[in-house]
C-alpha cells in the first residue's frame, strides 16, 4: 500500500472489530496511511479482503478488543450489543483504553454503552460516519464524534485520517443523533427524487436535463447531485448500502421521535416503502432504489 512516509505512525496496532464494507475500507485507509490494523470478523471471506489490504487479521476476537485503541463497524444494535457488551470483549477490555464504535445505532443503546466502559475505566466514543466505501477508501468521510473529551481528543487523529471534516459532540449519543438524522434526511431526499423524475417522465422531460437544471444552484449539494445521478440513470450498483441497512436507519429515527413524544409522516411513508423492497426481492439492493417505488407512485415508467 502506499500513501504513507516509512516510519510514520509507529504506534501499536489499532484493534479493529468488524470487517463488512466499510470496515475493510475503512481499516484499509488506516493501513494506507501507515497505521497497523489488527483486525476480526466473524466472516472468513471479508476477513480475507482485508488481508489483502494489509490488515492483520486475527481469530481471536479479544486480542483486538484489548488494545489500547480499538474501532469496531458493526451492523446493527442488535449486533452491536451481542459483541460489544459481550462477556469475550468486555473481559478484554483494558483500563485506560478508548472504544471508538463508528456503527450507525440508536442514541439509547450508545447511552448503554458509554456506561458500561466507565464501568471497566475505559472511553467510549460514537463515531458514525457519512460516506460511502469509496469515500471510506479515499480519506473523504464524515465523521461525527461524541464522548469526553480526552479520549476524543486522543483518536482524532485517526479519524482524520478518515474524513475530510470531524465534527465533536461531549456526549455519544448526541453523534448517534447526528448521523440517523443525517440518513433519514437522505432517505427522504431519495423519495423526493424518485416522484419528481416520475412526473417529469410523464410530462415529457428528460430526467437528467430537469436534474442539471435544479443542481445547478438550487439543490447543489453532494447528496442531491450524487443521488440524482443515480436516480436518473436508474443505476444503483455497486451496493454501497441495502435497502434492510437504510429500512433500520430510518427506524431508527422515527423511534427517536416516538421516545420523546412526537412522530415522522415523511418517515412512516419512507419506512413502508423501503419495509416492501425488504420484504420482497430487493432487500439486499442499495438503498437508494427505494426511488424507484416513488417514481412509480408518481406515475413514471414501471
Amino acid at each position: 500500500m502506499s500513501g504513507a512516509a516509512p516510519g510514520a505512525h509507529a504506534e501499536p496496532a489499532i484493534g479493529w472489530i468488524g470487517l463488512g464494507a466499510m470496515g475493510v475500507a475503512m481499516a484499509a485507509r488506516l493501513v494506507d496511511r501507515g497505521r497497523p490494523v489488527l483486525g476480526w470478523n466473524r466472516g472468513a471471506a471479508r476477513a480475507a479482503e482485508a488481508a489483502a489490504h494489509g490488515v492483520t487479521v486475527t481469530s481471536d476476537i479479544s486480542e483486538a478488543a484489548s488494545r489500547d485503541i480499538v474501532v469496531s463497524m458493526l451492523p446493527n444494535d442488535e449486533v452491536v450489543r451481542e459483541v460489544l457488551a459481550g462477556a469475550t470483549v468486555l473481559a478484554a477490555v483494558t483500563p485506560g483504553s478508548v472504544h471508538v464504535n463508528c456503527a450507525t445505532i440508536s442514541p439509547g443503546l450508545a447511552r448503554e454503552l458509554d456506561g458500561l466502559y466507565r464501568s471497566r475505566d475505559a472511553h467510549y466514543v460514537s463515531a458514525p460516519a457519512f460516506g460511502r466505501s469509496a469515500a471510506a477508501l479515499g480519506g473523504q468521510l464524515t465523521v461525527v464524534a461524541g464522548g469526553d473529551g480526552e479520549p476524543v481528543g486522543l483518536i482524532r487523529p485517526v479519524l482524520a485520517d478518515l474524513a475530510v471534516s470531524v465534527h465533536t459532540f461531549p456526549e455519544p449519543a448526541q453523534a448517534n443523533l447526528v448521523k440517523i438524522l443525517g440518513n433519514y434526511l437522505i432517505a427522504v431526499t431519495a423519495g423526493s427524487l424518485g416522484e419528481v423524475v416520475g412526473v417529469a417522465e410523464r410530462g415529457g422531460l428528460k430526467p437528467d436535463q430537469l436534474l442539471d437544471i435544479l443542481t445547478e444552484r438550487l439543490f447543489s449539494g453532494l447528496i442531491h447531485r450524487s443521488y440524482g445521478q443515480m436516480v436518473t440513470e436508474q443505476r444503483y450498483e455497486p451496493v454501497a448500502f441495502t435497502m434492510r441497512l437504510g429500512k433500520k436507519d430510518v427506524d431508527l429515527v422515527r423511534a427517536e421521535a416516538r421516545h420523546h413524544g412526537g412522530r415522522l409522516p415523511l418517515g412512516d411513508v419512507i419506512a413502508d416503502a423501503l419495509g416492501e423492497g425488504v420484504e420482497g426481492t430487493a432487500a439486499e439492493k442499495d438503498w437508494a432504489f427505494v426511488a424507484e417505488w416513488f417514481r412509480t407512485q408518481a406515475g413514471g415508467p414501471r
